[in-house]
C-alpha cells in the first residue's frame, strides 16, 4: 500500500473503518465511488465470505478488478470465471508492484476526471412524462385539510332537528355553510399504495430491430429461453395517485426456467441450496435456492464469460438479472389481471406451487403450466430475485441501497402472494431456501 501511495495512486482500505462504524456500508459505498477495486488474494482472503462479498458487489456495479495474489491460490470456478477477464498480478514476479501500478493508472486514464467514474448512465426506457414530487405532496396536504374539515363540521356543526316546525322549514331549507346537511359530500380521496405495480400492459412500440418475433435462444446451460417482444407498462406510483408509462424499448430472451442446483453446480462448482431429502420427494430439476444477490449476479457474470469462451452467445449480449420491470411485464405477457391466466385464484394450483398445494417446500421446476410466452414458475415455487426495481427506473436512477426486489411469491404464500405484482424486499446478503432467480439474456447497454 506505501508503494501505491508514493506512486502518487489515492488507495482507500478497510483497515481504516473506525471501530463501531457500519463497516459494511462503509465498503460498499467506498466500491461504489471508486474507479476499481484492487483485491489481494491469498487462501484464507478467497474462504472468506466477507472478501467475496465485496468481489461479488465490485462485479454488480461493473467495477474494474486488479487482483494481485500474495500466494499460490485456487478460485473457486465462479469467481475464476468471473476475475479471468482482468489482469492479474502475481507477488511471485519481481516487478509485480510496477505492473500493478501501470494497469491502475490505466484504468485511472481511461475514467478520466475522478467524478466521472461515479456518473450513473441513466436509463433511458422512461418516458418523458415528469412526476412531481412537490406538487403531489401538496395535493395529500390539501386532501388532509379538507377531511379534517368535513370532520370537525360533522362533529360540531349543529344538528338537524328530526321534524322542523312548519314555520320554519323554509328558514331550514336555505343554504347554511354550517349545515352538514347542505354540505357538498367530500370527494373520496384517491386510492394510494405503498408499492409500485403495473396497471396497464401494451406489447409493441418497441424500436424496429427488435419488434419482430425471434425464436428461442438456446442455451446449452440454462436450455430455452423465450423472446420478450418489447412494450410498455404503466405503473402506479407509489404515495400518490399518479400514473407513469415506462417502456420496454429493446426485446430480449429471458430463461422459461429459474436456475436449478444442477445449472448452478455446472456454472459455479458449487451448490448453496438447502435440499429437502424427507418424505421420498424428487430431488432433481429443484431451483437452486439460498442464493443472496450477489451470488445471482455473480453467476450471470460468470455464465456471460463461459458462454463468449464457447462462443454461444450473441455478439455484444450478456446475461444478468432482469429488471423488474422487464419480470413483470413478461410475467404478464399482455395481460392486466391478477395472474397472467385471469383472476380467479381457484385456478392457481395449474400454474404455481404455493401454500395450498406445495406441502411447504419447494418443488421441481416445470411441473406446472407455463404463461403465454413459455414461462414456467413464475408464480409461486420460490422468490425470484430482479435487477433494477420500480423505484429505479421511476427515478431513472440505478443508485440502490443494501436492498433489493423478489418477485413472483413462493411455496409459503396463500394466492394474494403469488399475484403478478407481488413483490417482497431482502437484504442482498441474505440467502433464504425460499429464494433463487431466473436469468435475461440482452443486448449490452448503448449497443
Amino acid at each position: 500500500m506505501r508503494t501505491f501511495h508514493d506512486d502518487g495512486l489515492n488507495m482507500w482500505y478497510d483497515d481504516g473503518i473506525p471501530p463501531a462504524e457500519e463497516w459494511q456500508n462503509e465498503i460498499a459505498q467506498k466500491i461504489m465511488g471508486s474507479a476499481m477495486l484492487v483485491v489481494f488474494l491469498s487462501p484464507n482472503a478467497v474462504s472468506s465470505s466477507y472478501v467475496n462479498r465485496e468481489i461479488q458487489f465490485a462485479l454488480s456495479e461493473n467495477k474494474p478488478i486488479l487482483p494481485i495474489f500474495l500466494e499460490e491460490t485456487s478460485l473457486p470456478p465462479g469467481l475464476k470465471l468471473c476475475l479471468q477477464q482482468y489482469q492479474s498480478c502475481f507477488c511471485q514476479r519481481l516487478d509485480w508492484q510496477k505492473r500493478a501500478t501501470e494497469v491502475i493508472r490505466k484504468v485511472l486514464d481511461e475514467a478520466g476526471d475522478p467524478a466521472h467514474a461515479n456518473k450513473k448512465i441513466r436509463n433511458e426506457t422512461v418516458e418523458e412524462e415528469i412526476f412531481d414530487e412537490c406538487e403531489a405532496l401538496w395535493k395529500v396536504m390539501d386532501q388532509i385539510f379538507t377531511t379534517q374539515l368535513n370532520r370537525q363540521t360533522r362533529l360540531f356543526g349543529p344538528k338537524k332537528s328530526s321534524v322542523a316546525p312548519t314555520e320554519n322549514r323554509e328558514e331550514a331549507s336555505s343554504p347554511s355553510v354550517f349545515s352538514p346537511a347542505n354540505e357538498k359530500p367530500a370527494q373520496p380521496p384517491v386510492q394510494k399504495t405503498r408499492h409500485p405495480f403495473a396497471v396497464d400492459v401494451s406489447v409493441g412500440d418497441g424500436d424496429d430491430s427488435s419488434q419482430e418475433h425471434k425464436p428461442p435462444h438456446k442455451d446449452s446451460y440454462l436450455g430455452n429461453l423465450s423472446w420478450i417482444p418489447p412494450g410498455k407498462i404503466t405503473i402506479k406510483v407509489p404515495y400518490s395517485s399518479g400514473r407513469k408509462a415506462v417502456s420496454v424499448p429493446h426485446g430480449f430472451w429471458l430463461s422459461q426456467l429459474v436456475v436449478t442446483q444442477e445449472v448452478y453446480t455446472e456454472v459455479m462448482g458449487t451448490n448453496p441450496s438447502f435440499v429437502d431429502t424427507g418424505g421420498g420427494f424428487e430431488v432433481v430439476n429443484l431451483p437452486v435456492n439460498r442464493v443472496s444477490w450477489l451470488d445471482a449476479v455473480e453467476f450471470c457474470k460468470a455464465l456471460t464469460v463461459l458462454s463468449e469462451l464457447n462462443g454461444t452467445i450473441p455478439k455484444n449480449h450478456e446475461f444478468r438479472l432482469p429488471t423488474e420491470v422487464e419480470w413483470e411485464y413478461a410475467c404478464r405477457a399482455g395481460t392486466t389481471s391478477d395472474y397472467y391466466f385471469g383472476d380467479d385464484p381457484a385456478e392457481l394450483h395449474e400454474h404455481a406451487w404455493y401454500l395450498v398445494n406445495s406441502m411447504r417446500r419447494v418443488h421441481p421446476v416445470k411441473l406446472k403450466a407455463a404463461n403465454p410466452w413459455g414461462l414456467y414458475d413464475m408464480h409461486g415455487n420460490i422468490w425470484e430475485w430482479v435487477g433494477n426495481s420500480f423505484v429505479n427506473t421511476l427515478l431513472e436512477d440505478s443508485e440502490q441501497d443494501e436492498f433489493r426486489i423478489c418477485r413472483g411469491g413462493t411455496y409459503m404464500k396463500n394466492a394474494s402472494g403469488c399475484k403478478s405484482s407481488s413483490r417482497d424486499t431482502k437484504s442482498l446478503f441474505h440467502r433464504y431456501r425460499n429464494l433463487g432467480f431466473r436469468v435475461a439474456l440482452a443486448s449490452l447497454p448503448n449497443t
